[in-house]
C-alpha cells in the first residue's frame, strides 16, 4: 500500500539542549556492559565517628573512676589544662581518640568487605 508511511532510511538525529546528537536505544545496547552495583562504605565517617565515640567513653570512664586521692594542679605546668586531672582527661581523650579511630577503620573494612560479598551485577 503506498498510503502505509514508511520508515525513513536516515532519520535526523535527536539533539540535546548543548547541540549533542542522543544515541538511540539500538546503540545504547550495543555499547553497554554489565555493571556491579554495591553500597561502599564511607571509610571516613567510620574513622571520624570511631574517634568521636572513643572520646566520649574516655571522657566518662576518666568521670566515672577516680582516685582516692584527688590529683591537684599545683599550676607550675607549662600548660595548666596538662596538670593533675586535666592531664589525665587529656591523655585519655587522646588514647580515646585513637583507639576509637582504629576500631571504626575495622569495622569500615568489615564493612567494605561484606557489600563485596553482597555486590549484585545488572544489565545497565
Amino acid at each position: 500500500m503506498p498510503d502505509d508511511p514508511q520508515p525513513d532510511p536516515n532519520p535526523e538525529p535527536v539533539l540535546d539542549a548543548r547541540g549533542v546528537p542522543i544515541p538511540s536505544e539500538q546503540e545504547l545496547a550495543a555499547v553497554a556492559e554489565p555493571a556491579t552495583v554495591r553500597h561502599a562504605p564511607k571509610y571516613g565517617a567510620f574513622i571520624t565517628a570511631g574517634a568521636l565515640v572513643g572520646v566520649v567513653v574516655a571522657l566518662v570512664l576518666v568521670a566515672i573512676i577516680r582516685p582516692a586521692a584527688p590529683w591537684v594542679s599545683d599550676g607550675s605546668g607549662f600548660i595548666s589544662f596538662l596538670d593533675g586531672e586535666g592531664a589525665v582527661r587529656t591523655v585519655m581523650a587522646v588514647a580515646g581518640a585513637v583507639l576509637g579511630g582504629f576500631v571504626g577503620g575495622a569495622l569500615a573494612v568489615l564493612a567494605d568487605r561484606r557489600s563485596v560479598r553482597r555486590a549484585v551485577r545488572t544489565d545497565v
